[in-house]
């Protein structure tokens, strides 16, 4: 009996930290998507490490650019349909995780890259509204990380994926 009850609570701690990867990566899209609009309205184009020089911030969106406050949208749109697998059982579940996980690390890096964070931090270059969005954008990539990283191991750890 005390096995049983021991599997149920790592079943349950890992769909709590599968719960929490999503409403991260909730977050991170909405995040995204206020960063989107405000890229738009002050034309910040996306320009990593300073490789990338964008030159139309709807096209660099629409593409595999991005701006300067969000992914592209090709990510954001791999980013929900993996946010949606989360939420389904089995292999579908091992898929989003793994996927969110992922994204989580190359967003945070994408963002920590981009000049607009340095630039935000020095006087007269600060703008509340982008900070904030930069806030949330940084916070929820890393928490899709993180506990991203923390529900694969558990699901490594649970029962065998059926699919």
């Amino acid at each position: 009996m005390d096995q049983r009850a021991s599997g149920m609570e790592l079943q349950t701690s890992a769909l709590h930290k599968q719960y929490l990867l999503v409403i991260a990566s909730a977050v991170s899209l909405a995040a995204n998507t206020i960063g989107t609009i405000l890229a738009l309205e002050h034309n910040l184009t996306a320009d990593f490490g300073g490789f990338l020089n964008g030159q139309n911030v709807i096209r660099d969106f629409l593409g595999f650019n991005g701006t300067a406050l969000s992914a592209p949208f090709p990510f954001l749109l791999i980013q929900l349909a993996l946010t949606v697998f989360t939420l389904r059982s089995g292999r579908w579940r091992a898929i989003g995780v793994k996927g969110l996980t992922l994204m989580g690390a190359l967003y945070t890096v994408a963002q920590l890259g981009e000049p607009i964070v340095w630039r935000l931090m020095q006087p007269g270059g600060f703008d509340l509204a982008q900070a904030i969005v930069l806030l949330f954008a940084l916070v929820s990539s890393t928490a899709m990380f993180v506990l991203g990283v923390r529900s694969w191991r558990e699901l490594q750890t649970s029962s065998p994926i059926s699919g």
